[in-house]
């Protein structure tokens, strides 16, 4: 059974300029045929109506949708997958008003993520976003009126000019709107986003694992425990869909520039909005077999704070992981530690979770040599 079900909505009001997702500008393509498409492609993957748990409708900015489009999406998928268990969809403060708040509410959806990204007017400028600190309190207030209290804020850190004094207005200000769930992600400066097109500065790598630390401290001491490398929750409010990624657990995917993982295949969404709305959905198709899904197993749930457990890989690989990594065990040692039959990586170490990756991990191709 495949859980999850993840849906790409591409219009944005404005362009952030550290954003290298799938999008485009509110007002260049028609929502109404987008719209069209996507149901058109959901149709396609003819998904059993009691198999998904969770549902998440990504961006992009979903609350950019028309009333009356957003409607019909939420309509859709309320009347159609009456088993889901977390219905969340991404919002930005500017685009949310009362009335797309109802109609979430309506249908289903009990989980909002609100890009927030920081409080300081001056960083949020040199970003291009284009919300204001009052937008996210009165979004905030507009959700819980209406009933939906499981509430992740989206921040970044890692912006060139931003102070530790700033991380921390930033994050008290949060807890005094007391969401659930809070994310807080490295700003990446991507080839062809306006950041890098422009030669913004990276902040050094000192300056990232200094705010790292602090904002895994201070979230800690209020509550907040880490259970993904960028994702903090009060207990039991951790989300359940991106848990799914981080299990390497399968799932659905439409919308522009979509990825999905189903049994023995990847697949990847065309990015031209042209192609969608002619119905050309699939960009590439990649097989996969067990050497695949093991690389990504280790990858993935070693993003999470409590790894993964030593009967979970012998059961899905049929064989045993110390025995199998013996060397690549030592090379990590100690940042790699198996206790109690769980293998994670020690709390001080996830912040260089890649560098310990690259030396544990074997590729596919040399997973399939060793079999040999």
């Amino acid at each position: 059974m495949i859980p999850s079900l993840y849906l790409h909505i591409p219009f944005c009001d404005s362009l952030c300029h550290y954003c290298d997702f799938g999008k485009v500008l509110t007002g260049t393509f028609s929502q109404e045929k987008y719209i069209d498409s996507l149901l058109i492609e959901l149709d396609s993957l003819a998904i059993p109506d009691d198999s998904l748990k969770t549902i998440y409708i990504g961006g992009g900015t979903p609350s950019a949708l028309k009333p009356e489009l957003l409607t019909r999406l939420l309509s859709r998928l309320h009347s159609s997958f009456s088993s889901v268990t977390e219905f969340t969809i991404e919002c930005n403060p500017e685009s949310l008003s009362e009335e797309k708040v109802k109609i979430m509410s309506q249908f289903g959806v009990n989980r909002v993520s609100l890009g927030v990204q920081t409080f300081q007017s001056s960083l949020l400028s040199s970003l291009n976003r284009k919300h204001s600190k009052e937008q996210v309190f009165q979004s905030v207030s507009l959700l819980k009126k209406h009933g939906i209290t499981n509430i992740n804020l989206d921040f970044i850190y890692g912006i060139h000019g931003q102070t530790l004094s700033m991380i921390k207005e930033d994050i008290d200000t949060a807890l005094f709107l007391k969401p659930t769930h809070l994310s807080f992600y490295s700003l990446q400066i991507e080839e062809g986003t306006v950041l890098f097109i422009k030669g913004y500065p990276s902040v050094s790598n000192e300056t990232y694992r200094e705010q790292y630390d602090f904002i895994s401290k201070r979230l800690h001491e209020n509550g907040f425990f880490r259970y993904e490398v960028s994702n903090f929750s009060l207990p039991g409010s951790e989300s359940k869909h991106n848990l799914n990624y981080w299990n390497d657990g399968m799932y659905y995917a439409c919308g522009l520039s979509a990825s999905g993982y189903l049994p023995s295949l990847r697949y990847q969404n065309t990015r031209s909005m042209n192609h969608y709305l002619q119905h050309k959905f699939r960009y590439q198709e990649e097989p996969i077999d067990i050497y695949d899904e093991e690389f990504e197993f280790l990858m993935l749930n070693l993003r999470k704070a409590d790894g993964f457990t030593l009967d979970e890989f012998s059961s899905r690989f049929k064989k045993d992981f110390i025995t199998s990594y013996q060397k690549e065990i030592e090379d990590c040692s100690p940042s790699l530690v198996i206790k109690d039959g769980r293998v994670f990586i020690k709390e001080e170490d996830l912040y260089v979770m890649d560098q310990i990756l690259l030396k544990l991990l074997i590729l596919p191709e040399d997973l399939r040599m060793r079999q040999k």
